[in-house]
This record gives C-alpha cells, structure tokens and sequence, in this order.
C-alpha cells in the first residue's frame, strides 16, 4: 500500500490516502465516471 501511495502522490503532485481493498468489492456505481455540468457564469463573456 505504501509504495501504490508514494507513486500516486509523486505522479500528482498531491497527498493522498488510499486504502486498499480486496477485488471486485467497491460497488459498481463507485467506481464509474460522473459528469458534472458547471452551470456557473464565470466563463461567459
């Protein structure tokens, strides 16, 4: 676990915890893409 930490930290520049679990647990919908739309006008000229 600690060598998967030192490189997702060193790759991203940020920490992180990560904990481990065993495959195939997290459930389905966890682990899936969600799309956000920014609905904010800052970008708008």
């Amino acid at each position: 676990g600690v060598k998967i930490k030192q490189k997702i930290e060193s790759t991203l520049g940020i920490g992180v915890r990560v904990k481990l679990v065993e495959p195939k647990t997290i459930p389905r919908s966890e682990g899936k893409a969600k799309r956000v739309v920014d609905k904010r006008d800052v970008y708008k000229g």
